[in-house]
């Protein structure tokens, strides 16, 4: 992954992105199994990297190459139903798969504009069709565009590249330190974005392994497993709140997570 990585060229000012807060209710109630979702998660976010910052444009990119970052074999198949064409993901409008890409990022007036593969004059697209191949397609991270189908059907760019409000942001560098980590991979990535998305507000957040697993449709032992591991790395950290008496019993209060 190291030499992907380098590869992509990424510095520091490629590091943020925001996904929208509905994706922990969406990728939950519609796959089985903390995997699948941790996958889908992480797959979304690193192909939203991807687009946000034309490098698909820039290099060469294909799917075993993502798959090996997010810690599948590169000629995995348990995971094609969630991102090949028609899949679970294109099927909820999360994303579809295009010819057309970013060759270019640029702010004007405080808004990014792409410059894509379209734009370009005919010479240019094909010696970039003969780089990439005549079928080379991406798949388009949606939400970063429009957060609904109303939104994309009404051409209103109010998507998490155009408007931040209701998102979490993770920067690429805890993305990388996810992946770069066995221990870690995915399922930690996403229990990270989760808590990410609940400290938002107040700094903080309170909850039992058990809320913050039927919240995310993990395990209570696969989020206490991969919090912990969390904690372990210094990505966040938590208090362990004492006992107090609820009607004459002694209950344990939830622990308080925050982001380190």
């Amino acid at each position: 992954m190291n030499k992907l990585i380098k590869y992509l060229q990424y510095n520091e000012k490629e590091s943020n992105i925001y996904l929208p807060n509905e994706i922990f209710k969406d990728l939950s109630s519609e796959l089985e199994g903390s995997s699948h979702i941790a996958f889908a998660y992480s797959y979304y976010y690193f192909i939203s990297w991807l687009y946000r910052y034309s490098k698909y444009g820039q290099f060469n990119i294909n799917i075993k190459q993502i798959k090996e970052v997010l810690g599948y074999s590169p000629n995995s198949k348990e995971i094609n139903y969630i991102i090949k064409k028609d899949g679970v993901l294109d099927q909820i409008g999360y994303t579809f798969s295009s010819t057309d890409y970013p060759i270019a990022w640029a702010f004007n007036d405080g808004e990014i504009e792409f410059t894509m593969f379209s734009d370009l004059d005919l010479d240019l697209r094909k010696i970039l069709m003969h780089q990439k191949g005549r079928n080379y397609k991406v798949k388009v991270p949606v939400k970063a565009f429009w957060r609904d189908k109303i939104s994309e059907e009404e051409g209103i760019l109010d998507g998490t590249f155009y408007d931040i409000r209701n998102t979490h942001h993770i920067s690429f560098d805890v993305f990388l330190e996810c992946m770069s980590n066995k221990e870690l991979g995915c399922t930690g990535f996403y229990l990270y974005g989760y808590l990410k998305y609940k400290c938002q507000w107040h700094d903080e957040y309170n909850s039992s392994f058990e809320n913050i697993g039927m919240s995310c449709g993990v395990s209570k032992n696969t989020a206490e497993k991969y919090l912990n591991i969390l904690l372990q790395n210094g990505l966040i950290q938590y208090n362990e709140n004492p006992c107090r008496i609820i009607k004459g019993e002694y209950k344990k209060e939830p622990n308080t997570y925050w982001i380190a």
